[in-house]
């Protein structure tokens, strides 16, 4: 069912088998997975994740590349629905350990909010990530070419950058070592600081040695036509020509509500879990880019089945199976 905050009273007092915050590729797996297995689940979504930015999926296997990650989204949600999970717009805000149940808090609406709190025996945390992007004056420039000839994944977008002129967007001095790995699509890389940090002498003579350009004045537009990127203009008023680029200045990751379970271990922003993306917080699951690991659709969708199974698993050990009445008593 579609909660609403019209509706979504009715569900207040539900314990879940599981609570899905995430509506991605790998919460939508989760949830069409235990919704075929018989287990009441809810989908917590706030909506306009990264996969919901994908302008093209390219790589995922069994779908027109040029399929974009919001209608793998809704055909995901419609999906997961029509096997009978229930899904709710909103943003989640806390998670609570009860011993022998999670109660998770969520945002309803931007204006006029409800903060509803529901129970569940299990949380997949599948809320992911989203990429930092070069603030400018005018970030509507940005949103014109990012995720089209502006990319934010190598292992995605590597192909479609061959041999092409490239830049680099980075805000560390770290993050410009992903020149010498993006080297391997094209040796046309331009490394772009956009004045947000000091490079050392060190990796100024590196990136020379490699024929790399270098530019630390801050970026004024990028500029082209039909989401296809021709060049950069910088605040000097200088310009460069390129026709792709690769934004690596990090991500921001939406794990903020689980920070207060002191039972969970961390690797950085990333969670640790086992094969089946179970935390070591026995009621608590990670998938996706929340976890280690190469942060692509495939492996959060698979993700989805393991954590769903794992838990359809615990589950079902824990009942008694099922008798054919009518045939006992017969």
């Amino acid at each position: 069912m579609k909660l609403t905050s019209k509706n979504l009273s009715e569900r207040t007092d539900t314990l879940y088998d599981a609570i899905i915050a995430g509506g991605g590729a790998g919460g939508l797996s989760a949830a069409i997975y235990l919704a075929r297995y018989g287990l009441k689940c809810l989908v917590v979504e706030k909506g306009k994740g990264r996969s919901f930015w994908m302008q093209e999926l390219r790589n995922y296997f069994g779908v027109d590349p040029t399929v974009p990650g919001r209608e793998l989204q809704k055909h995901g949600m419609e999906t997961a629905l029509s096997w009978g999970a229930d899904y709710l717009r909103a943003f989640v805000e806390d998670v609570t350990d009860r011993s022998d149940h999670l109660e998770v808090k969520v945002k309803v609406g931007k204006e006029n909010s409800i903060y509803p709190v529901f129970k569940a025996k299990y949380l997949i945390a599948a809320t992911g990530i989203i990429d930092i992007l070069p603030k400018l004056e005018n970030m509507q420039n940005v949103y014109d070419y990012a995720g089209f000839t502006l990319h934010v994944c190598m292992i995605c977008d590597g192909f479609d950058m061959w041999d092409q002129k490239a830049i680099l967007i980075v805000q560390k001095e770290s993050q410009i070592e992903a020149a010498f790995v993006l080297s391997w699509f094209t040796p046309y890389i331009t490394v772009l600081t956009h004045g947000l940090c000091e490079v050392s002498d060190a990796m100024k003579q590196k990136l020379k040695d490699h024929g790399y350009p270098l530019i630390e004045t801050p970026i004024a537009q990028f500029l082209g036509e039909n989401h296809h990127l021709q060049g950069v203009e910088f605040t000097d008023g200088t310009k460069i020509e390129c026709t792709t680029g690769l934004i690596n200045m990090g991500s921001i990751y939406h794990n903020h509500y689980l920070k207060g379970i002191p039972e969970l271990t961390w690797e950085g922003e990333n969670l640790v879990t086992d094969e089946f993306c179970q935390t070591t917080h026995p009621r608590i699951f990670a998938i996706g880019d929340l976890k280690k690991g190469v942060n692509q659709v495939s492996i959060a969708v698979a993700d989805g089945t393991l954590a769903a199974t794992k838990i359809w698993r615990i589950i079902r050990r824990s009942s008694s199976p099922r008798k054919w009445v009518e045939q006992l008593t017969a």
